[in-house]
Formats: C-alpha cells, sequence, structure tokens
C-alpha cells in the first residue's frame, strides 16, 4: 500500500496521509509498477464526476469540465511534458519582427482539442470504457519511458528528474498491468488499444533515441499522446 500511496501522491493532487510527494530512490521501482492503478483511480474520478454532472449538462459541456478536471488532477504535468518535448525539438521561427511560434503551445492546443472531440463523441457505456482505459494506459506507458535506459533518452518533465530504477523491469511489469487491466476492462477491444499503445511508445522511443537533440519531457508526452490517442480511437470504434 505504501507504493500505491506515493504513486498516487506523485502523480495526482489527491491526498493521502502519510505518503510523501516525492518517492525516495528507493522506492521508486515499486511505485513505477503501481503507475496503472493510479490510472485506473483517475479514470473511476472521471467517471463519477462524469455521472454526478450528466444530469445538469450537455455532453459537450461535460467533456470540457471532464478535460480540466483531469488537468487539475494531475497537476497538468502531461501537458508540461509534451509542451516541453515539443520545444526541446525546435520551434518554428520566422522574421526578426515576428516572434517566434511557441510549438509547446500549438501541441497543447492540440490535444486539448482532440480530447474534447473524441469526448463529445462518446456516451454511455463507451464512455465510461474510455474514461477508464486511456489513463491506464498512458500511465503505463509513461511509467517504461521513465525505466527505459539513460542511454536512450533524458527522462525529465515538468522541471521533475526522475529517478531511474536499476533496470527497465519495472516498465515491462507496468505494461504488463495495463494490458491485464484493459483486457478485464474492454476485453478483446481494451487488448487491441494495449497492444497499438505499445507499438506507438516503442516507435516515439525510438524516434528519441535517433533524435541529435537533448529531448526533455519525454514521460509526459508519452503520457499525453497515449491519453489523447485512445480517446480518439474509442471514438472512432
Amino acid at each position: 500500500m505504501k507504493a500505491l500511496a506515493q504513486a498516487v501522491r506523485y502523480l495526482t493532487v489527491l491526498p493521502w496521509p502519510g505518503a510523501p510527494c516525492e518517492p525516495e530512490a528507493d522506492d521508486m521501482s515499486r511505485v513505477l509498477v503501481r503507475f496503472p492503478f493510479v490510472g485506473l483511480l483517475i479514470g473511476v474520478v472521471l467517471i463519477a464526476l462524469d455521472w454526478a454532472l450528466a444530469s445538469v449538462f450537455s455532453v459537450s459541456v461535460r467533456s470540457v469540465l471532464l478535460i480540466t478536471a483531469l488537468i487539475v488532477l494531475t497537476r497538468g504535468n502531461s501537458l508540461s511534458g509534451l509542451s516541453d518535448f515539443a520545444e526541446s525539438l525546435g520551434s518554428v521561427k520566422h522574421v526578426k519582427e515576428r516572434p517566434s511560434v511557441s510549438m509547446g503551445v500549438l501541441f497543447i492546443i492540440g490535444a486539448l482539442l482532440l480530447k474534447f472531440v473524441a469526448l463529445s463523441e462518446l456516451h454511455g457505456y463507451e464512455r465510461y470504457l474510455a474514461l477508464l482505459v486511456s489513463p491506464i494506459l498512458a500511465r503505463a506507458t509513461m511509467a517504461y519511458i521513465i525505466a527505459s535506459p539513460p542511454s536512450v533518452l533524458e527522462a525529465e518533465d515538468a522541471g521533475r528528474a526522475f529517478v531511474r530504477p536499476s533496470s527497465p523491469r519495472e516498465g515491462h511489469i507496468a505494461l504488463g498491468w495495463s494490458f491485464l487491466l484493459s483486457f478485464l476492462l474492454a476485453w478483446f477491444w481494451g487488448l487491441f488499444l494495449a497492444i497499438v499503445a505499445l507499438c506507438v511508445t516503442w516507435g516515439f522511443k525510438r524516434l528519441i533515441g535517433k533524435s541529435d537533440k537533448e529531448v526533455s519531457g519525454a514521460p509526459g508526452a508519452t503520457c499525453e499522446i497515449i491519453e489523447t490517442m485512445t480517446l480518439v480511437l474509442f471514438s472512432a470504434w
């Protein structure tokens, strides 16, 4: 329970008495394995909020409120990571008289718009499944990126330096839990989404490894990309 409490405090603003916000180096391996369960908890909170608002607001308004709640609940860390990642790849610059275009802002706007459109298309049981599976897969792939070898990428996100475990084993275990949870929740469709998320994450890691630039924000960027992609795929289901 200690590792789960630390994971909850580390990834969300949810209170958990006695659990530090930042895990110790010795605890990080166990904390990473619990990331998918924190995603499940996030999904449960979002479903409860959506159910409570269903009798008052339309699906579009509820979708905006859910996205806002998700940002508040997670401190916006994944969006910050996505912005840092985009900025580290380089921004588009114009002539001297005009300011440079912030790639980070464009990526954030794109992700939020895609989430809004996808959630607005989802209703009933499919909506609840999407709200559960997407944060599970997103936090599992985040754990996988954090546990990746230091030679592959720089694990810094939203100004925080992640403590790496001694091996990528914990990242693989987190992925395994996400596969099981996705299968139990959405059966073979959930398993398919987990496989797609794994393939996208593996390709993302390869892209970062081949980049000749110093990349930051990779864990948060991965989390945001997988979360958005999963919601979009659910809306197309």
